[in-house]
């Protein structure tokens, strides 16, 4: 596909089909929902033709770059009518605690899988990386009290975020990852990252353990307490 069907499938694929899920959000933060959604629309079709991963919108690291873009563009939008970062990060947030979202459980011999695959995807990453996509170390948990992680030393959602001065949203983007690692019972540990100013982003993961959420460390700039639901 040519870089411009390439934009016409990532805005149909994330944005478009993310409508009911932005109307119900934005309808938690304003009265004019559906005005609001339109003009994330239009802020989200400035941000495609510079985004990075619209020419591989099939690369493993992309869709998680074009879901918090989408969330981006919503909070543009909301931000011009004064709503504050902590009110749309924790709306989302809850929103997606409430989703009932399955996460698949993987066998041991489909992680190995996978993990062999994000190990050569990591390290290409750390000299192919095209201007704005994420550069990723593979972390082996051989002999660690974990089963596997990586490190993100530089964030493709930093680099779309900063150039709309929106660098406070982002952590709560890195506390998604908290939120669906709790729902899958993942284990995800870290202490920091680039979000809220460590030199990278350290993820730790151990089936069934015990969670080290990014909340819970900085309640400055992610002003959310995770929930259980029954």
């Amino acid at each position: 596909m040519s870089r411009l069907e390439n934009q016409q499938f990532v805005k149909s694929t994330f944005f478009d089909q993310a409508n009911v899920r932005l109307m119900r959000l934005a309808g938690r933060c304003a009265n004019d929902a559906e005005a609001v959604v339109a003009e994330a629309s239009a802020i989200f079709d400035e941000m495609l033709p510079s985004m990075a991963y619209v020419d591989k919108p099939q690369h493993p690291l992309a869709s998680a770059l074009f879901i918090c873009s989408v969330n981006l563009s919503l909070y543009l939008a909301l931000k011009k009518r004064g709503v504050d970062v902590h009110a749309f990060g924790s709306a989302m947030l809850m929103g997606l605690t409430r989703a009932p979202i399955p996460v698949p459980q993987e066998s041991d011999e489909v992680l190995r899988e996978r993990l062999a695959q994000f190990a050569l995807l990591a390290e290409a990453s750390q000299t192919n990386a095209a201007p704005g996509e994420d550069v990723v170390e593979f972390v082996s948990g051989e002999g660690a009290e974990f089963e596997w992680g990586y490190n993100v030393k530089s964030c493709a959602i930093c680099h779309v975020a900063a150039k709309y001065d929106a660098m406070d949203l982002v952590p709560y983007f890195c506390a998604v990852d908290d939120v669906m690692s709790d729902k899958g019972d993942q284990g995800l540990r870290r202490s920091g990252s680039l979000a809220v100013g460590a030199s990278h982003c350290d993820f730790r993961y151990q089936r069934g353990g015990e969670p080290q959420r990014l909340a819970e460390q900085y309640p400055e700039q992610i002003r959310f307490v995770p929930i259980t639901l029954a």
